[in-house]
């Protein structure tokens, strides 16, 4: 009789936890995010460098749930969960949970990924039997914007030498790009070369298009030369030294342009310069002749090689400005 007092009390122990576990709801979370990709600026003082995705919490389940909500930016978004990280979500019911991403300046141009996690902490108050968690990707582009600045040493300057122009001394101007991502920067000596022509002088410049990654620096060689089959006016001209050197002062601008269609911060698009042009007869001074033919106001010089010869780069990159 004790014995099946003993089993039928088992029985009923083991059917009550039976019921009981039958009835323990099992933990869900949903979790939708609107827009599914943004895009934010992130040059200096941008209006468009903060937005919100509003991201919806759904509770599938019969019963209340506790649900904890968090964010991560890859590394680059600053995530601030506006209306908060953890909420109460009663059975079958759904909350809003806004998030505001802002991104730093200066933040390079490509697209990152934003990430939103909800996970269930509790179901009627106490803890689930299982691991609810439920993620979500938000793609996040930081668009491309171009920032470029030009600079020289005051004033450019260049020696034509009537002899073998050849032998011209260049100079330099240096392109920084201050942008978020590499930038293909061109030079326009349009307007150089329409107040040079006055004098019958022209420029060259052996690489006009230039990729310069972000952040970093590059320099675009140019030249001054007489125009071919032309006669250099130095008529206006300042005679200075004893050989018969002669220089020229004019003031004039330079445009520079980016090939990206991007916002452009703080870019130099035209650049003031300053130069002066030296004429010589040759580097060397042969004889008294020479000398006297530098001298001449209007003189036949043939353009010889200087579209840009080999021997011409060479000499420009190993010479500093003349000062004579």
């Amino acid at each position: 009789m004790r014995v099946l007092t003993f089993v039928i009390a088992c029985l009923l122990v083991t059917t009550l936890l039976s019921s009981t576990n039958g009835q323990m709801p099992t933990a869900q979370v949903d979790i939708t995010c609107t827009p599914e990709e943004v895009f934010l600026d992130s040059f200096p003082n941008s209006p468009n460098n903060t937005t919100v995705v509003n991201c919806v919490l759904s509770n599938p389940t019969s019963s209340e749930e506790k649900v904890e909500f968090s964010g991560s930016g890859d590394n680059v978004f600053e995530i601030d969960l506006i209306d908060g990280d953890e909420f109460i979500i009663p059975a079958g019911d759904s909350v809003s949970a806004n998030v505001s991403v802002s991104v730093a300046e200066g933040t390079n141009h490509a697209t990152y990924s934003l990430n939103f996690t909800a996970v269930v902490t509790e179901m009627n108050g106490v803890p689930p039997q299982n691991i609810a968690e439920e993620s979500i990707n938000v793609l996040g582009t930081v668009n491309q914007y171009e920032s470029y600045d030009a600079s020289y040493d005051s004033p450019l300057s260049f020696t034509v030498v009537l002899s073998d122009q050849t032998l011209n001394v260049w100079d330099a101007i240096t392109v920084s790009n201050n942008g978020n991502h590499e930038s293909m920067i061109s030079l326009d000596v349009s307007d150089l070369n329409n107040d040079l022509g006055d004098y019958n002088l022209s420029t060259t410049v052996p690489v006009v298009t230039r990729l310069i990654s972000s952040g970093s620096t590059d320099e675009f060689l140019l030249g001054v030369g007489v125009v071919e089959f032309g006669n250099l006016n130095t008529s206006s001209w300042e005679l200075v030294g004893e050989n018969g050197t002669k220089r020229l002062n004019i003031t004039s601008s330079i445009g520079l342009q980016s090939s990206a269609n991007a916002t452009c911060y703080e870019c130099t698009t035209l650049l003031d310069v300053n130069i002066e042009i030296y004429a010589i007869q040759s580097l060397v001074e042969d004889s008294d002749s020479e000398n006297e033919d530098a001298e001449d106001e209007n003189e036949q010089v043939p353009f010889i090689g200087f579209t840009g010869t080999l021997a011409v780069l060479t000499l420009a990159f190993a010479l500093s400005k003349r000062e004579i």
